[in-house]
């Protein structure tokens, strides 16, 4: 299995306060979402779009477009010159992929400054809805069960389960597995690698006392997960899960507060 070791910088509606990012194109500034970025490019999500309709707006000039990045941690903003690789239907919207121009050298260090701004905690992803939990069954390659889990969080890249303790054992660092779970009614089944896991004390929901849990943070394989059908569908959650949380995050700003 080959895996990347480009350091990610996953973003989330929760992650994006005092954070802004817009697309400049054509002397016009577009607010967009960002659902994934490293030093070498990101994937922009225009949630609600059309394939066409983005499509014409990189189309109304020759100049490349610029990503503008600005945040409190920045002394100036990020302005990151990029060309568009790709671009997605998927039900939430449609899905960018963009390469940046800008080159990394001695007096500008990209990836040091987009750590600053997103990597605050590590790698920032998308948590999924308490209310309805997604199981994910674990197997060696070669397809003998070894345990299961309950996401925690998940990226383009990968995804975070916990797991009983006393399974730790199965998924040691570096291992390989095969992951199987449902998104959207939809099964997916990805190979990915065992990055890190470690033992926490936590009190479940409902409960009343910490208890044990298993972490486990696992990196999907590169290949599986360029795939078009899978890249589809794991964009297309992460773009409705981040809609969702910035809807509650509005809707709890719209509340009244008691005095």
């Amino acid at each position: 299995m080959q895996t990347t070791k480009r350091r990610h910088y996953r973003v989330t509606g929760n992650d994006l306060d005092g954070i802004s990012v817009s697309l400049q194109i054509a002397d016009q500034s577009k607010p967009v979402h960002l659902i994934d970025i490293s030093s070498a490019g990101a994937a922009l999500a225009f949630i609600g779009a059309e394939k066409t309709q983005v499509a014409s707006l990189f189309g109304t000039t020759l100049r490349p477009p610029v990503i503008e990045i600005s945040a409190r941690d920045l002394g100036e903003n990020i302005n990151i010159p990029c060309r568009v690789a790709h671009l997605q239907q998927v039900a939430a919207g449609v899905i960018c992929g963009v390469a940046f121009l800008r080159e990394i050298d001695d007096s500008f260090n990209l990836d040091q400054a987009l750590l600053r701004v997103f990597n605050r905690r590590g790698a920032v992803r998308v948590e999924p809805d308490p209310q309805v939990p997604v199981q994910v069954y674990i197997q060696s390659p070669d397809g003998k069960a070894l345990c299961s889990g309950l996401l925690r969080d998940l990226s383009l890249t990968g995804l975070g389960i916990a797991v009983a303790p006393v399974d730790m054992k199965l998924l040691p660092k570096e291992s390989e597995v095969r992951l199987s779970f449902e998104l959207t009614d939809e099964i997916l089944e990805m190979p990915a690698i065992v990055r890190f896991g470690r033992v926490n004390s936590e009190t479940r929901p409902g409960g009343v006392s910490p208890e044990p849990v298993g972490i486990v943070g696992l990196e999907f394989d590169d290949h599986a997960r360029s795939q078009s059908a899978n890249r589809k569908r794991l964009a297309d959650w992460v773009m409705r899960r981040q809609r969702e949380i910035q809807r509650m995050q509005r809707e709890a700003e719209d509340l009244p507060t008691l005095h």
